[in-house]
This record gives structure tokens, sequence and C-alpha cells, in this order.
């Protein structure tokens, strides 16, 4: 990474974010369309051809075009990770306690149905030790992908009703005491390799549970990173 020059690195900021975007292949003419770098078609591909060199794009098919290697999305995530500012979803989340089912299954429903309508993703509030779930958004996420899956949504629709491995499915993953993300192959379930998990644990009244959203690759992680940091 040392090695790139300022072009190298502002090639690869515009592929990303295109793709975040629109998720198209993006070849060099159609950068220079839309970006005025000051350098030829053949400059800017040759550029192509490092990054593609040190795994930071691939060529999905037979065409000029690139896009990013889960190997950048990491590095971009990373870099989100430490730049994202927390965006507070709900200000009166930060005094919760579960003495109080009833109330607490409210705020439960409450966060994961702001957080699936502010992000636009699947949303996950769990507490593994006692097999305890809510998720909302779970419609307009098969909606956009049923396609794409095919007889994997079964695979996810079964996840979800089967409450204790799906509560199991969080302890699997390496997670840390802050925001976490995990990027297609890093997911640990097959059928989840195309999306991307970020999950945040939070500890109340000494129980730790883990709110988190999924999606696909080319979610807006900036804006997906900050409402997981701030949603409690």
């Amino acid at each position: 990474m040392s090695n790139l020059t300022q072009r190298n690195i502002q090639i690869l900021k515009i592929i990303i974010e295109e793709y975040i975007k629109t998720g198209d292949v993006l070849g060099s003419k159609l950068l220079l369309k839309k970006y005025d770098l000051g350098v030829s078609s053949a400059t800017v591909r040759n550029d192509m051809a490092t990054l593609e060199s040190l795994e930071l794009l691939y060529q999905p098919y037979n065409s000029a075009g690139r896009l990013p290697t889960a190997k950048w999305l990491r590095a971009f995530v990373n870099y989100m990770m430490e730049q994202t500012p927390e965006y507070f979803l709900e200000q009166q989340n930060s005094q919760i306690h579960t003495k109080n089912l009833r109330e607490f299954s409210d705020f439960a429903h409450n966060v994961v149905y702001n957080l699936a309508k502010n992000t636009k993703e699947i949303a996950f509030f769990v507490l593994p030790d006692k097999h305890i779930s809510e998720y909302s958004g779970v419609s307009k996420f098969l909606e956009r992908n049923h396609k794409r899956m095919g007889d994997d949504v079964l695979m996810l629709i079964k996840m979800l009703e089967d409450k204790p491995n799906f509560s199991n499915f969080i302890s699997w993953f390496p997670i840390r005491a802050w925001v976490n993300t995990f990027i297609g192959e890093e997911n640990i379930l097959p059928y989840l390799k195309d999306y991307t998990i970020i999950l945040k644990p939070i500890e109340i009244d000494e129980c730790v549970w883990y709110v988190w959203i999924i999606w696909g690759l080319k979610m807006n992680y900036s804006f997906n990173i900050s409402a997981v940091k701030g949603i409690i």
C-alpha cells in the first residue's frame, strides 16, 4: 500500500464509492467521463492493472471495468471505523433496564425498527444466553435479494425461526468490545458470503446483547457504521 501513488488512491476511492452507490463495473473511459483526473484512458487502465496486481481491484468478466476486492473493502471499512461519528437514532436509548420486560420488549422492537428504517438494512437485537431475538427489515431484505440468493433464502428463514441456533450464530464470530464488521467471506455461513454484517455488543443489566445489521457488500458503510455505533 505504501507504493501507491496519489492517483492510485484517488482511483481506488472513486471505484469503491461508485460501487457502493451503484454496484456497477467501472472502466477507464466511464471513470474519466465522470471524473477529471487530467490523464489519458490508457494511464487509468495501467493504474487499474497495478491495483489489480495488488489484489485491491478485480475484473469480474472480460471487460475493461474493475470492482473493489474484499481486501480493499476491508481496508476501506477499517478507515470508516476510525472516521465515522456516532449517529444517534434514539437519544433515550442510553438508559434502559430489563426489570420491566414489557417495556424492554417495546424498547428492543423500537431499536431494530428504527435501525432498519434508517439504514434500510435488516436489523437484529439478540441476547444469545436466553435465545431472545428481535429483528426488523426482513421483508425488504428478501424483496431485494431473493432472486440472487435462490434456495439460500430458505436457509436464512430457517435460521431466523430456529432461535437457539440463531443465537449461537453470534458466538461463532470473533467479536471485540466495540463495533465489528464481517465482510463477505469473513461471514461464517456460506450463504452470507456476499453480505456484510456490522455488529456491536452491548451490556444491559450484566447481560451482553448484540445489535447488528446485515446487507449486501455495497451498503452505505459510513452511515451504517455510525448508526450501529450510536444506536445505544
